[in-house]
């Protein structure tokens, strides 16, 4: 005698085995933050620069490591998500100096002087970030194109030199002032610091980077199997 089936047990969508959302997560959280962070100017002695110093390298070496392991329509929608996702977080932030303080909360004044600022730093950093890591990652897989597996240190640093250049200059034209840099000599300053800085930055985490996509290309599936097809994200002129 057959024992009756019972219901079926519920089906969920698969999930392929990639890193590629957690690498995108990460985008995502660097650039929240370091958008919150960059309304603080900070001085070293002579160097001026803004809090964020620290964190937004960070999006080139991950913007890196996603155009050299997944191609640039990977990359492209690494950069597009965490666009969107500072683009929410400005929202928020004026949404919630936006709504009233309640009587007890004392701290609507100083709300305000930190993240007031958020929407107009992000206006800037969205700018150059979108424009500067398309060509970061358009550089590097056109570099590719001509030195397939070899020279990865070229690709790299080539594209860092052309994609931050591009996003620095956006980005301080409109940080600048809201930060409180004023003159020329001082923009000039947070400009080349900057841009100096990033790219260094970059050069001393190369050994980083460098296993970094090592290690994903070991471990993601697809990544050079038969019938992989290469891209290029447009044809040289």
């Amino acid at each position: 005698m057959s024992t009756p089936a019972g219901p079926a047990p519920a089906g969920f969508a698969r999930r392929p085995r990639t890193y590629f959302d957690l690498i995108v997560a990460a985008y995502c959280v660097v650039l929240v933050l370091s958008n919150v962070a960059a309304t603080k100017g900070v001085a070293f002695g002579p160097v001026l620069t803004d809090g964020g110093f620290f964190l937004f390298p960070l999006a080139y070496v991950l913007g890196d490591v996603v155009t050299e392991v997944y191609g640039f329509r990977a990359a492209r929608r690494a950069i597009v998500t965490s666009f969107a996702a500072g683009l929410f977080s400005s929202v928020v932030f004026w949404l919630v100096i936006a709504l009233p303080p309640a009587e007890f909360y004392q701290g609507q004044e100083a709300f305000e002087t930190v993240l007031g600022p958020v929407p107009l730093i992000v206006a800037g950093s969205l700018l150059g970030y979108l424009a500067g890591q398309l060509l970061n990652a358009f550089v590097l897989v056109r570099i590719r194109a001509r030195t397939q597996e070899r020279h990865l240190w070229a690709r790299l640093i080539g594209s860092t030199l052309v994609g931050e250049l591009v996003d620095t200059v956006i980005f301080c034209a409109v940080a600048a002032p809201i930060i409180g840099i004023s003159t020329a000599s001082d923009f000039l300053n947070y400009v080349v610091v900057g841009y100096v800085y990033k790219v260094l930055v970059e050069v001393v985490v190369l050994p980083v980077t460098y296993a970094a996509i090592a290690w994903l290309k070991r471990r993601e599936p697809t990544y050079g199997a038969p019938g992989a097809v290469a891209e290029s994200p447009a044809p040289a002129r």
